[in-house]
């Protein structure tokens, strides 16, 4: 007897789990033995020893009980056959389609009651697939042949007609128009009838967090066409949402953020939100406006008109921003968007001042296929960002800003609760010669997201009066651990290196500046409060202080 079928007996003999508390009396000893030797045979049978055989035998005067087991061979499966209504044309070619591969079935194999029974399953999953919304297993034919210790199985299987997806009724929408809900759709009417269809069209209206609920059934029998009726019940979300906030970080300073959305304004989930951040050193307002499956599913129409003022040692730039993009979503992991963008900068107490007026093409792909976009576990993230701009007032020039980031993060424990993430990004400024590009435009880092510890848009080459000048090439590299404490609170430890160069081409062997720092994490269901500090290891003189300490919303990355 193996080591598997010895710890299956053992799991299921009520004298092995009973022993330190034996019967009081011989019936009951006796009663136990024999409920045992029905356990004992189910579980063999499971395993597909058939002519297994299990006795006992008990010593009155020891009150043992001696359990004989013979489990014989295993028994394999040698035919597996599906029988289907033979006045049925549609279903004459079915045995080619679904295949015993299809169903995990290898002839030959032992014969397990799990294999049969989930063969049925996958089976009628299959059916289901290809229309025939209502098939069934008739009659299940077990064969045994004793004297070749074979199993044969034959499955009488009712199809039923093949079926279509047929009218529609939508219950429970209130702002929502029903043309949201055909545009989310994945089927025609008249298409055969597919659950899988069913199954990703209910999760793109969950996913348009315009729902709280979502239901999609059949009726319980085809009508006269075969058609099925389809009813989709829905319970409508809030729509419409208003946030306050207040921070402080040593780069910012103190500052207050106000949010104000409506996310189906003209009731075919339409979103328009504004945004607006007060800080010391910076101010931002941003109006959007989101028209959702634009032409096509999975393709939405972002407009955005962007206000910035920033306040830097390199530069002070008050921006004006128009934009118009296409987000397209081309697979469950890949996204592409592409737009045009007037730019108004006005750039102030910087090496290159002036007014700049910027016709922009931003460009991004980006593949992930973390497991979570607020508090990711596994997987990992590539955005590449490419923005040809030109100059289209005197003097006309032109230059293309590139990056390219990527992320990791990896579970270091079963339970998920120590993350260890990492980010690279490299950036690179084509054309234009050294001092045409607007210092706002160029790449700077020391911030929260970019080598914190440093002062806030300083890490770039250095000027006079240690001037931030802006450079035209990044490299930082981003370590951190994360670690969860209880239920909603986390510590992270972070290293970050980097630079920012002159050239087109980060030098890396022109020097890097590295950072180190502790954080505190509070969960909340829209992400994680995050509190940072960071000490600058290669503290730059009269640019640099001992520390920079950051509060804001979400992980840094």
């Amino acid at each position: 007897m193996n080591e598997e079928v010895s710890k299956l007996i053992y799991s299921v003999s009520q004298l092995e789990k009973l022993k330190e508390n034996p019967p009081s009396t011989a019936i009951g000893l006796k009663r136990r033995a024999e409920s045992d030797v029905s356990n004992i045979l189910q579980a063999l049978h499971s395993l597909a020893y058939y002519n297994a055989n299990v006795t006992f035998l008990i010593l009155n005067h020891e009150s043992l009980v001696i359990v004989n087991i013979d489990t014989g061979p295993v028994y394999t499966l040698s035919n597996f056959e599906i029988h289907y209504p033979e006045n049925e044309t549609s279903c004459e070619d079915l045995n080619n389609q679904i295949t015993l591969k299809d169903l995990h079935v290898n002839l030959g194999k032992p014969a397990l009651p799990e294999t049969i029974l989930d063969a049925e399953d996958v089976l009628l999953d299959q059916l289901n697939l290809k229309g025939y919304a209502f098939a069934s297993i008739n009659k299940r034919e077990v064969l045994v042949d004793q004297k070749e210790k074979s199993v044969n199985v034959i499955l009488l299987v009712e199809t039923g007609s093949l079926t279509y997806f047929g009218p529609i009724t939508i219950n429970g929408e209130e702002r929502l128009s029903e043309d949201y809900f055909y545009k989310k759709l994945g089927w025609n009417e008249g298409d055969i009838y597919d659950p899988l269809k069913v199954a990703k069209t209910q999760e793109a209206l969950e996913l348009g967090g315009l729902l709280k609920s979502v239901n999609i059934t059949h009726s319980e029998e085809p009508s006269e066409d075969n058609t099925l009726p389809i009813t989709i019940s829905v319970v409508e979300a809030k729509q419409r949402s208003i946030g306050f906030g207040a921070g402080y970080s040593t780069e910012l300073g103190p500052g207050l953020i106000s949010e104000w959305e409506d996310r189906n304004i003209f009731g075919n989930g339409q979103k328009l939100s504004f945004r607006l951040e007060a800080w010391q050193i910076r101010q931002e307002g941003i109006l959007t406006y989101v028209i959702p499956d634009y032409k096509r599913p999975d393709q939405n129409l972002i407009w955005q008109l962007n206000f910035h003022h920033d306040k830097t040692k390199g530069y002070t730039d008050s921006t004006v921003s128009l934009s118009g993009r296409i987000d397209r979503k081309l697979t469950d992991h890949l996204r592409f968007s592409y737009g045009g963008m007037y730019k108004h900068i006005r750039s102030e107490h910087s090496a290159r001042n002036g007014t700049f007026d910027l016709f922009q093409i931003p460009l991004q792909l980006r593949w992930s296929n973390a497991d979570s976009i607020l508090e990711p576990t596994k997987g990992g993230s590539i955005t590449i960002k490419s923005t040809p701009s030109l100059q289209f007032l005197s003097p006309q020039f032109a230059y293309c800003i590139n990056t390219f980031t990527s992320t990791y993060y990896q579970s270091l424990t079963k339970d998920k609760r120590h993350i260890m993430a990492a980010k690279i990004m490299l950036g690179s400024i084509f054309g234009g010669s050294k001092h045409d590009i607007p210092p706002p435009e160029r790449f700077y880092a020391g911030s929260e997201n970019a080598l914190r510890g440093y002062s806030y848009l300083t890490v770039s080459p250095i000027g006079h009066h240690h001037k931030p000048l802006g450079g035209r090439s990044l490299f930082i590299y981003s370590l951190e651990l994360r670690n969860k404490i209880g239920k909603n609170f986390g510590w992270v430890a972070f290293y970050e290196i980097g630079n920012v160069y002159a050239n087109p081409y980060p030098d890396l062997l022109q020097g890097m500046l590295q950072s180190v720092g502790v954080g505190l994490r509070y969960y909340t269901p829209v992400g994680p409060l995050r509190l940072d500090v960071a000490v600058p290891l290669n503290r730059r003189k009269h640019i640099d202080g001992p520390f920079q300490f950051y509060f804001s919303i979400g992980q840094s990355f």
